[in-house]
């Protein structure tokens, strides 16, 4: 007897999706995805959007004429599989040359005497008469510009 009632559940599921199905291309069957939906007419650009919409419909369509030639300089399979392994080996030298307690620093004094031969640095320069009197000249006349603040309010 459950195997009757299993049969009379099934058709009843199939009856549901049937009906669902049918719902859904009458639904479908009122709207087309190909026709641009029209534009708000309160819109500014509303009259602009409406004639490229229009001109869309009449656009030429693409042909199979116009698919472009399949490229000659793509690798081949052969040769992809040659620059990966290229490539794992270089990774895996790096991390060999890289690896903890593979390297030390040496001869950083030769380092950072060609480093000063690069970068040039000028000799610094003392300070000259004329260097010390400008700057005095300028404390002085910050100073006069320097009121201070009154001690009673006004």
């Amino acid at each position: 007897m459950n195997g009757e009632t299993g049969k009379i559940v099934r058709a009843g599921v199939l009856l549901r999706g049937a009906a669902l199905m049918a719902l859904l291309t009458g639904v479908a069957a009122c709207v087309s995805p190909f026709t641009p939906p029209p534009a708000d007419p309160s819109s500014p650009v509303a009259a602009a959007a409406n004639a490229a919409a229009k001109d869309s419909r009449k656009a030429s369509k693409p042909t199979f004429a116009e698919i472009p030639a399949i490229p000659t300089d793509v690798r081949t399979p052969v040769q992809f599989k040659k620059a990966v392994g290229e490539e794992k080996l270089a990774a895996d030298k790096l991390k060999r040359d890289t690896a903890p307690s593979t390297w030390t620093l040496s001869d950083t004094d030769g380092y950072a005497s060609k480093a000063r031969g690069f970068a040039k640095v000028p000799a610094p320069a003392a300070p000259t008469d004329a260097d010390r009197a400008a700057t005095e000249a300028f404390a002085k006349a910050a100073r006069d510009r320097a009121t201070a603040p009154p001690s009673k309010p006004q």
